[in-house]
This record gives C-alpha cells, sequence and structure tokens, in this order.
C-alpha cells in the first residue's frame, strides 16, 4: 500500500467519534451515501481506491464530504492551499507554516503580486513558490482573513506596550538613582591609615556613627518609611549587621589588609588578629572585599544589595510581610536591569552580585558572637535607639 494509504496515517479522533463510524467500510450505523458524514471512515472504499488506477476515475468523482478546513473533514491535516502539513489552524484556515508565512508577510507588508500566466497556476507542495499571485488568491479563495492577521500585528503591538509600560512603572517605582543618593548622603571621607592597640574598641565606637548613619540611609530607600513604623524597626534591627558589613566592606575596596570604619579610620589585619577578631575579620576580606574588589562593584550595586537585605519579608512579627516581600521583587529587578545596561558583556554579573548575599549572613552571624555589645548604644537598648532615629524628622 502506498504512503498516501490512509491506513498509515492515524485517524482523527474527532472523526472516530461519530456514530457511523465504528464500521470498517463507514457504511454502517447512520448509513448515509458518500456525502454523509457518517460515510467518513478509516476503511472508506473511495477512499482506498486511491491507491489503485482501475479507481482513479471513480474516487475523483466523488466529492469530498467536508470543505478542507471543515472542523470534520479527513484533510486538516493537510494544508488547505498547498497540500503540505498543516501546522494548525492560521487566520481561519489549516495550512503549513509555509503557507501561513507567506500570507502573513504579503497581508503586513502590502504587497502585491502579478502573475506570467492565465492567473490559473498550480499551487501545491512542489510548486507553491512558482507563482505569488496565485498562490495569494488561493489563500484568500480557501478562506485566509487579511482582518486576522492585521488584528495579530495589533494584539502584539499592544503586549509589547503593556510589557514596556510594566517595566518603566517597575523602575520608576524602584529607581536605582534613588537608590544611589541614598548610598551617597552616608559615605564617609577615609582618613589616614591608622594603626589602633585595640580593633574591637574602635569598632564599637565607630558603631555609633554607623547606626547613624544606617537609619539616615534606610529613611531615604524608596517606600522604606511608607511602611509601619513597627515594621521598619524590625527590619533594621534583623539587618542591621548586615548592612553595616556590607558598608564597610565596599569602603574598604582600595585598602589593602583592612577595612575602613565609619569615623573614617582604618583598622588593619594585624591588629583585629591580636585583638582575637583575626579569623571573621579574615573572611571579610576574602570573601566580601576581594569579591567587591575583583568585579569592580558599584556603589549603585551595594545599594541595591543592602536594598535587598533591609527588605526582608521574613522578619517574624511584620504587618506587612507581603508589601515587603513586593519591594524586594522590585529591587532584584531594578539591579538586574542595571547590570543588563552598564554590563552588557557580562550577564552573569546579576547572579554573581548575589551570590554575596549568603557571605553576607554567614559572616553577620558570626560577627554578633564577637561584638555582642554592639545590641547597646551607651545604656539605650537598640530598639528604642532605633524608634527614636525613625521617629525624628519621619
Amino acid at each position: 500500500m502506498g504512503p498516501q494509504s490512509p491506513l498509515d496515517m492515524k485517524p482523527d479522533p474527532v472523526s472516530l467519534l461519530g456514530p457511523g463510524n465504528f464500521s470498517p467500510t463507514g457504511g454502517g450505523g447512520g448509513g448515509g451515501g458518500p456525502n454523509s458524514p457518517n460515510s467518513f471512515g478509516i476503511g472508506h472504499s473511495s477512499v482506498l481506491s486511491n491507491s489503485t488506477g482501475s479507481a482513479q476515475s471513480k474516487s475523483s468523482s466523488v466529492s469530498p464530504p467536508f470543505p478542507p478546513n471543515h472542523p470534520l473533514s479527513g484533510s486538516k491535516h493537510l494544508c488547505s492551499i498547498c497540500g503540505d502539513r498543516a501546522s494548525g489552524k492560521h487566520y481561519g484556515v489549516y495550512s503549513c507554516e509555509g503557507c501561513k508565512g507567506f500570507f502573513k508577510r504579503t497581508v503586513r507588508k502590502d504587497l502585491s503580486y502579478a502573475c506570467r500566466e492565465d492567473k490559473n497556476c498550480t499551487i501545491d507542495k512542489r510548486q507553491r513558490n512558482r507563482c505569488q499571485y496565485c498562490r495569494y488568491q488561493k489563500c484568500l479563495g480557501m478562506g485566509m482573513k487579511r482582518e486576522a492577521v492585521q488584528e495579530e500585528r495589533q494584539r502584539t503591538k499592544e503586549r509589547d506596550q503593556n510589557e514596556v509600560e510594566s517595566t518603566s512603572s517597575l523602575h520608576t517605582d524602584m529607581p536605582v538613582e534613588r537608590i544611589l543618593e541614598a548610598e551617597k548622603r552616608v559615605e564617609c571621607k577615609t582618613e589616614n591609615q591608622v594603626e589602633f592597640e585595640s580593633a574591637v574598641t574602635n569598632i564599637c565606637q565607630a558603631t555609633n556613627k554607623q547606626l547613624f548613619q544606617l537609619v539616615e540611609w534606610a529613611k531615604h530607600i524608596p517606600h522604606f518609611t511608607k511602611l509601619p513604623l513597627g515594621d521598619q524597626v524590625l527590619l533594621l534591627r534583623a539587618g542591621w549587621n548586615e548592612l553595616l558589613i556590607a558598608a564597610f566592606s565596599h569602603r574598604s575596596m582600595e585598602v589593602k589588609d583592612g577595612i575602613v570604619l565609619a569615623t573614617g579610620l582604618t583598622v588593619h589585619r594585624n591588629s583585629a588578629h591580636q585583638a582575637g577578631v583575626g579569623t571573621i575579620f579574615d573572611r571579610v576580606l576574602t570573601e566580601l572585599v576581594a569579591k567587591m574588589r575583583e568585579m569592580k562593584m558599584d556603589k549603585t550595586e551595594l545599594g541595591c544589595l543592602r536594598s535587598v537585605i533591609l527588605f526582608n519579608p521574613d522578619v517574624r512579627g511584620l504587618k506587612s510581610g507581603e508589601e515587603v516581600e513586593r519591594l524586594r521583587e522590585k529591587v532584584y529587578a531594578a539591579l538586574e536591569e542595571y547590570t543588563r545596561t552598564t554590563h552588557p558583556d557580562e550577564p552573569g554579573r546579576f547572579a554573581k552580585l548575589l551570590l554575596r548575599l549568603p557571605s553576607l549572613r554567614s559572616i553577620g552571624l558570626k560577627c554578633l558572637e564577637h561584638l555582642f555589645f554592639f545590641r547597646l548604644i551607651g545604656d539605650v537598648p537598640i530598639d528604642e535607639f532605633l524608634v527614636e532615629m525613625l521617629e525624628s524628622n519621619h
């Protein structure tokens, strides 16, 4: 049996569900003649006769039960224009990708064609590209709709516009320019490098100033002050150590084997080791300072990472956890767009930046073990200090 035998083709599920298709010849069940829907079956005699020359004339005289683009047509898996395998229904007609693309280009570009023959050229799988005029006319004749192409184009245009507006709105809502401005407001001037007898003492002396700066910084991060005051306190209390570590690590990129405090003074590695905090100090230098230096992290990227830390939806007791999570997502999106724009040759930069967050978290927890006294500002508990700072000029 030849390749066109229906026994080689998968039966159409729609056709098989018809009441007359349980008979191998298609004549049982509902009866009906050759033009009856019930007469169409896998073993229809007029279809089988196509494989024999003696029955060729007989089969050609029998008209198909449905038009080619009818849902119940057995030829719906073939292109209505050229007879090639159809990829689906396009612009109202079952067609192949070639005829679909040809019709779409013709309509979108408003192309016009001329026929070199008598406007009756054969359009099939082999010759469909010989005459564009006749191919287009056949597309129209088989039911392809010009307006369907135009509607598709309009939908695409509207979707693209919505995506642009959504992206624009997102970046306007969490502008990296304001995050950078917040970083610049609290930057300090580096003084001459000084060796300290007690690194821990000097770090603690700098904490007061750093916490003042931290609250000032948070107030200028978009949407932070719109959160309930209690949530602001919870977020700063949960993230203050990581936020300070990120800040002084970035501040120390130009210093060899040392960290620059908020006062502008530098604590060197030797002093830290003598004070008994050498292990955690070395982690800061290798996992944070060195990595920031290596990738040349700028202040906008630093500010975005610190904003991600600040907007932590997992902090217990938050009244506006969903809003905090939404703000964090906005920061992620803004940072990703910023890195894609400023470093188009580094597609992995966004992910590389985020990889610093686990190190910050781990080091932050370790620092609390060594510097537990960070929790007190003089005799004032840190919660009271944060509330007082946040309420001032709120």
